[in-house]
């Protein structure tokens, strides 16, 4: 047995075909709900690396037998709770990390007031302020509310309801009862997380620093970690929000500047090569057809691979995957209403891909710190990381996912979006939410032809890119 780390089981049986090259991090950040540690990077690897039978040489695979990986301790996450999960190395020559960003046990405890007080304040809104994509989720929470209300009132009224008959109201105390019971047993574990997280109040903002502070602390390890190469980071429902507030707060930290000609000569082209995809201030977010897309994408990644070898905080986070996620409804849930949400935009308070420029006559990204001294703007975040938005459409009523959606009216026509649909086998097409990688389930890309495309597992391992398809020139 051998490996880069003594404490790395390794296996040598299969023929190195390849040199051997940095490893990459993938980082899962699972979703609302009381998640069990581990649950959730364990069903995602066996979709993306342990079933995948053209990812391996012959470390497994054949037969049937999924691909090898070990499960090791870990020393970046803080957690005696979590592992790492590694593998061998791969038909081009690298090994991946796969590693866990557990938050749940950083928001437990949200009470019925403080969800009720969230919910009221997406309720009380003018019929203006709320977008089209968001109208269904809208008036399914008030016929909640109400339920939820009505509940309460036939529960406090009960032992005066003897006026029609002890079985009328025995069952309608068993109904309300049990209304309340999944209150406090299913809305609020899984809720709850969004009412603790999703908007700044008094009562979230403690919440609000331990969850990014521990996201932060691994984001930050693995960054200095000079094993890797590239990160990765995989969000599903809530978590999508969290990563996409980690990733502004660690580019501002590590973002390029002090950039000199001629030194900086590499890395100042590879931002050229983005700044002509960049939002022009004042304008919406900007279109890409799949051509200009694929262009910008693949600048995206030449910055990257510029950045990830700069200074002594370099920027290795390559790829944003989201899956199933809200922030389709961001100026809804995020924000109040959609113009206060373009603000934020033009605020850079809220990064969007391809970035905002930071003229308004010409796309431009660098600005000047000090004469012959440049540097990229805060907000650019998704100039050197790519990202790809993985979601299925639901009616909210029997079908799909109706958290997920379309991001590019929100941040930009630089997200590649990959509709998919989805069923498993017992409950078809009911709340696909958490179907995006079983592998028990069926599911194919939407294509705009109509055309069965790729399998949704197919699309989920192009996503990740394991297999770093990337770094073929176009």
């Amino acid at each position: 047995m051998s490996g880069a780390d003594d404490d790395e089981p390794q296996d040598d049986s299969a023929e190195e075909v390849v040199e051997r090259k940095p490893m990459q991090a993938v980082v899962v950040i699972h979703g609302m709900g009381e998640q069990r540690p581990m649950s959730t990077i364990r069903a995602f690897v066996d979709a993306v690396w342990s079933s995948d039978p053209d990812i391996t040489p012959n470390y497994g695979g054949a037969g049937g037998q999924p691909n090898k990986s070990w499960i090791t301790p870990d020393r970046h996450t803080g957690s005696h709770e979590l592992r790492r999960i590694t593998t061998p190395y791969d038909l081009n020559g690298r090994r991946t990390d796969f590693y866990e960003l557990y938050w749940a046990d950083l928001v437990q405890g949200t009470t019925r007031g403080r969800l009720f007080a969230w919910i009221k304040e997406l309720l009380l809104r003018r019929r203006e302020d709320i977008p089209a994509d968001a109208r269904r989720l809208y008036w399914a929470t008030w016929v909640f509310v109400l339920v939820v209300a009505a509940s309460m009132v036939l529960l406090a009224l009960s032992m005066w309801l003897d006026w029609v008959g002890p079985v009328a109201g025995l069952a309608i105390f068993v109904v309300a009862s049990g209304v309340l019971w999944a209150l406090d047993h299913f809305v609020l574990p899984w809720f709850g997380d969004v009412a603790a997280y999703v908007q700044a109040t008094p009562a979230t903002v403690e919440n609000r620093a331990k969850v990014r502070e521990r996201g932060l602390a691994l984001l930050r390890a693995l960054s200095d970690d000079d094993r890797y190469d590239r990160i990765v980071l995989v969000s599903h429902s809530l978590g999508s929000i969290i990563v996409y507030d980690l990733l502004h707060i660690l580019w501002v930290e590590r973002r390029p500047r002090g950039l000199e000609w001629p030194r900086d000569r590499a890395v100042t082209n590879a931002v050229r090569a983005v700044e002509p995809f960049a939002a022009l201030t004042g304008i919406a977010p900007t279109r890409l057809d799949a051509a200009r897309r694929a262009e910008f994408r693949h600048a995206q990644w030449q910055l990257h691979s510029q950045l990830r070898g700069v200074g002594q905080m370099p920027w290795k986070i390559s790829d944003f995957v989201t899956i199933g996620s809200p922030l389709t409804h961001a100026e809804f849930l995020v924000t109040f209403n959609e113009a206060q949400f373009r603000k934020g935009i033009g605020e850079r308070l809220f990064g969007i891909c391809p970035p905002l420029s930071d003229s308004a006559a010409i796309p431009r990204l660098l600005y000047y710190e000090k004469p012959r001294v440049r540097a990229v703007h805060h907000g650019a975040v998704f100039a050197a990381t790519r990202w790809t938005n993985i979601y299925d459409l639901g009616n909210l009523l029997t079908t799909g996912d109706p958290i997920s959606g379309a991001m590019a009216d929100n941040f930009g026509g630089g997200v590649e979006e990959v509709r998919v649909e989805m069923e498993s086998r017992r409950w078809g097409r009911l709340f696909t939410h958490t179907r995006y990688w079983d592998g028990e389930a069926t599911g194919y890309e939407v294509r705009a032809d109509g055309v069965r495309g790729r399998t949704h597992l197919e699309v989920l391992r192009d996503a990740v890119d394991l297999r770093r398809a990337a770094d073929i020139p176009l």
